[in-house]
């Protein structure tokens, strides 16, 4: 058995339900990417001190001591042992990269891998600790990476399963402009939000399924970047819409908003918020159209008091070192 697990992981971006309170059939389902920065870094050992001793950020100590709780009571293996857990890099919390899913399967896979069970799949962990229940996206791109569209959920406590995965283009490239004036909504106000927006149009949800499975999952194939940018933009507009009354525009941040429209007008595509904000991402073709296009944002003052980065797809699942004591 492994004294010491380390579990590298990246962020996901999630570009947009397909449905919502429907009369029949599923709910919320998606699509996104799994992206190599913001990055998760997390270090579990044995500890041989009785106790759990967490060295992270105020709150990811409390998410992963939530985690570390829920573990327990699915499993007496996970009972019998207490850990040393050291957040070493930190995924952003609240900015539309799904911290908290990516965070809490780490920790999963970590703790029951020192617990001796190693066999268990990231669905599976994701019901222990209680993840998924809207999007999947970032259970899934924890186990694979890549591109990713998952089907929505029939049943409240289902995972919604995935229906399609593909590698990104590894030569394309994600623009992230990040406000740090703002943070996305998440948790009990995101529930609110959903609970107050009704039923998602039928017709909406057709329009949104046709772009996911005959626009972007094709142009992911045969990585034919226009067909893939022309689609995002339109995928995420349309979504960006349904979603503006809880949020306050068809993008959360009103200079996102401005920035959205000044792109489109210089002949921008593949635009798009991930989650509910406020970053907002932009795929480019390759590095050199990401420069120029995070050039353009900083010349005409969008980039103020924003964190943007040019980051490469994450094409595969969380890694997992195993270390022995000496």
């Amino acid at each position: 058995m492994s004294s010491e697990v380390i579990l590298t992981t990246g962020s996901r971006l999630h570009w947009g339900l397909l449905s919502l309170a429907p009369r029949t059939g599923r709910e919320f389902g998606g699509l996104g990417l799994m992206i190599e920065e913001p990055r998760l870094v997390l270090s579990i050992k044995l500890s041989t001190t009785g106790q759990d001793c967490i060295t992270a950020s105020a709150g990811s100590r409390e998410k992963i001591r939530t985690a570390i709780n829920a573990l327990r009571n699915h499993s007496e293996t996970v009972q019998d042992h207490c850990f040393e857990i050291t957040l070493q890099s930190e995924i952003p919390q609240h900015c539309g990269f799904g911290s908290g899913t990516q965070l809490s399967l780490a920790l999963a896979r970590g703790v029951t891998v020192l617990a001796g069970e190693s066999e268990l799949t990231a669905v599976e962990l994701a019901h222990r600790v209680e993840r998924g229940a809207r999007s999947a996206l970032g259970v899934h791109g924890f186990a694979s990476g890549g591109f990713l569209i998952e089907a929505g959920k029939q049943e409240s406590s289902a995972i919604s399963p995935l229906v399609f995965q593909a590698p990104f283009p590894e030569e394309w490239r994600i623009l992230l402009i990040t406000p740090q004036d703002q943070a996305g909504i998440s948790g009990a106000v995101e529930a609110d939000a959903i609970q107050r927006l009704g039923p998602m149009p039928v017709e909406l949800t057709e329009k949104l399924c046709r772009l996911a499975l005959m626009q972007l999952a094709p142009a992911v194939l045969e990585q034919n970047f226009r067909e893939f940018a022309t689609g995002l933009t339109e995928f995420g507009h349309t979504v960006g819409e349904f979603f503006q009354p809880a949020q306050g525009g068809v993008l959360a941040h009103p200079r996102m908003r401005e920035l959205e429209q000044l792109l489109i007008s210089q002949g921008v595509e593949g635009i798009a918020q991930t989650s509910w904000g406020p970053t907002l991402s932009v795929v480019c073709p390759g590095n050199a159209e990401a420069r120029k296009v995070s050039s353009l944002v900083q010349k005409t003052g969008y980039g103020e008091d924003c964190l943007t980065r040019i980051v490469k797809p994450l094409n595969q699942g969380a890694a997992i070192e195993h270390l022995e004591s000496a």
